[in-house]
């Protein structure tokens, strides 16, 4: 059991070793005395001014965000002034008559019975002055 431990720490090592090891190379260096290699050198420019050039080209690179995305689209379209038609406004568009609907036939049908039962209950005085004029 021991040696079964003894074993698995020896090959825990190794793994380790193997998979952690460093080469000692580092970029832009040389790998003799690791200082900056004459490329570096020779431009004579110091790292931080380096650094700015490198972050103008990220900024002249970079992509648009979603909100300059957003904003160029709207002036786009503010621009070309598209009018923008509701799915309502289609419909109705493509339905110049519209259909009876049955509140409406049952109230036209009230109103005509209305009119029959008034003239129905017509007392003889009213049947009298109705035909006198």
């Amino acid at each position: 059991m021991e040696e079964n431990y003894l074993i698995s720490l020896i090959v825990f090592f190794l793994f380790s070793f193997v998979l952690y090891k460093k080469d000692g190379k580092k970029p832009g260096y040389t790998a003799n005395n690791l200082r900056p290699s004459v490329k570096d050198r020779a431009s004579n420019v110091s790292g931080v001014a380096r650094y700015i050039q490198n972050q103008q080209q990220d900024l002249s690179q970079s992509k648009l965000t979603g909100v300059s995305k957003y904003l160029e689209s709207k002036e786009e379209q503010e621009t070309e002034k598209l009018v923008v038609v509701s799915g309502v406004a289609k419909y109705l568009a493509t339905k110049k008559d519209a259909p009876v609907s049955g509140v409406s036939k049952y109230m036209a049908r009230q109103s005509i019975q209305a009119k029959k039962i008034a003239k129905e209950n017509v007392s003889g005085v009213e049947k009298y002055l109705n035909n006198r004029n």
